[in-house]
C-alpha cells in the first residue's frame, strides 16, 4: 500500500476469470457475477449519472441510448450479447444504457499517463500506466485482476478491468502489452468500433504473441474515437505509440531511447496532429491547485515531470522510480484511479486502486 497527502493506493487481490470462448454469455461473466453482483450495479449507477451530469436531459440521453442501440450497437456493435446479459443483473439499467455506457471511451473524456521503459538490471520491458477518470473512487471500488480464459482452460491475457465493462483498457499477455489513452480531438467520435473492445479482440487472439504482430495489427484499426495506444513488448526498442486520429495513424517509436512517455497530448516535435492538442496552464499554481487541474490542460506538465524524473541519475530501480513518479502530483490527480504495471516478459501484471483519502 502506498500513501501521500491526497491517496490511498491498494494494491488489487481480487482476481476474476473471463472465458471469453465461452458459448454462452452467462459463463463469460458468471465468475464476477458471483462474486460483484452489488459493486457492478453500483458502478453502473455511478456511471450514469456522470453522463447526466454533462448537461442533457436525462431523457434525451436515454432516447439516444436507444436509437444507437437499435440502429448500430445491436446490428454491428461488439459484445452486445454480453453487455445484454449484464444489463439484466443490473436494476433499472436497460440493454440500451448500458451498451451506451460501454461505450464512453468513445464518447467521454478519460486521461491516462503511460511510460514504458527499458529495464537494465532484468533486461526485460516495463510498463506502467495511471488511469485517470471522471468518478475515480467508483471505478477504484469497481477495479480487479481479470484473467481471459479459453475453452481450454489456459490463460490467454490478463486485464486490469473493471466491473461491468466488457471493452479492455489496459492488459498484457506474454509477449506485449496495451494501454490506452484519451487523445484532445474534438467533434471526432464516429460509427467505428469503441477502441477498448478492439484492445480486447488484440489480447483474446492468441495467433498474436509478440511486439511486432500487435504492433502490424493496430496498423489496420478504424476506431470510434481518436485515441493513443501504448504497446510494449519484451526486448529494448520494442515500445511504441500509435496516434490514432480521424481517419490518420502515426507511430512514434522509443527507438534508442531507454524510455517513451505518453499523456495526453499528441508529440510536439513528431506528431502530425499538434494542432488538435489543448492549451496547456501557463499560470503558476501551487501543489493542490495541480492536483485539481483539467487533465488535458496539464498533460504537458505531466510529461515534464516523467521526464525529468527518469533523467535523473541514481541507484534506485526502474520499477522503485516508477512508483516515486506516479505519486508526484499531477501525474498523480483527483481523477486518478488505477495504477498498473506490466511485465510482458512475465506475463506479469500488478494493479492497484487509487482511493481519494
Amino acid at each position: 500500500m502506498f500513501e501521500n497527502n491526497y491517496k490511498t493506493i491498494k494494491k488489487v487481490q481480487e482476481k476474476r476469470v473471463v472465458y471469453f470462448e465461452a458459448n454462452e454469455v452467462e459463463k463469460t461473466w458468471q465468475d464476477v457475477i458471483d462474486k460483484d453482483s452489488e459493486t457492478m450495479k453500483e458502478l453502473c449507477v455511478a456511471m450514469s449519472n456522470l453522463v447526466y451530469e454533462i448537461g442533457v436531459p436525462k431523457f434525451l440521453v436515454h432516447l439516444s441510448a436507444k436509437i444507437l442501440y437499435h440502429l448500430v450497437y445491436k446490428r454491428w456493435g461488439h459484445y452486445t450479447s454480453e453487455s445484454d446479459y449484464l444489463a439484466t443483473k443490473c436494476p433499472n439499467m436497460s440493454r440500451s444504457m448500458l451498451a451506451f455506457l460501454q461505450r464512453q471511451y468513445t464518447l467521454a473524456h478519460m486521461g491516462c499517463s503511460v511510460v514504458m521503459a527499458w529495464d537494465e538490471v532484468n533486461q526485460e520491458m516495463i510498463c506502467f500506466r495511471s488511469l485517470d477518470w471522471k468518478g475515480a473512487d467508483d471505478i477504484a471500488k469497481a477495479t480487479r485482476v481479470f484473467s481471459f480464459v479459453n475453452n481450454n482452460d489456459q490463460e490467454v491475457a490478463k486485464v486490469a478491468g473493471i466491473t461491468a465493462m466488457t471493452g479492455v483498457l489496459t492488459g498484457a499477455k506474454k509477449g506485449f502489452s496495451v494501454a490506452i489513452n484519451y487523445a484532445p480531438w474534438k467533434r471526432s467520435a464516429k460509427f467505428k468500433s469503441d477502441p477498448t473492445f478492439l484492445i480486447r479482440q488484440l489480447l483474446e487472439d492468441e495467433s498474436i504473441t509478440t511486439y511486432a504482430q500487435a504492433h502490424e495489427k493496430v496498423k489496420e484499426w478504424e476506431v470510434g474515437s481518436p485515441c493513443f495506444i501504448s504497446i510494449c513488448g519484451v526486448n529494448k526498442g520494442e515500445a511504441c505509440v500509435v496516434e490514432l486520429g480521424s481517419g490518420e495513424t502515426h507511430f512514434r517509436e522509443i527507438g534508442e531511447d531507454d524510455f517513451i512517455i505518453q499523456t495526453n497530448h499528441y508529440d510536439l516535435t513528431t506528431s502530425p496532429f499538434t494542432q488538435h492538442n489543448q492549451e496547456p496552464y501557463t499560470q503558476e499554481m501551487n501543489e493542490q491547485e495541480w492536483y485539481s487541474s483539467e487533465l488535458l490542460q496539464n498533460s504537458q506538465k505531466r510529461e515534464k515531470i516523467i521526464r525529468k524524473m527518469l533523467e535523473e541519475k541514481n541507484d534506485v530501480d526502474i520499477k522503485t522510480k516508477l512508483i516515486n513518479i506516479y505519486k508526484t502530483v499531477p501525474v498523480l490527480n483527483y481523477e486518478t484511479a488505477q495504477w498498473v504495471v506490466m511485465q510482458p516478459k512475465s506475463e506479469e501484471i500488478e494493479v492497484y486502486s487509487c482511493f481519494d483519502k
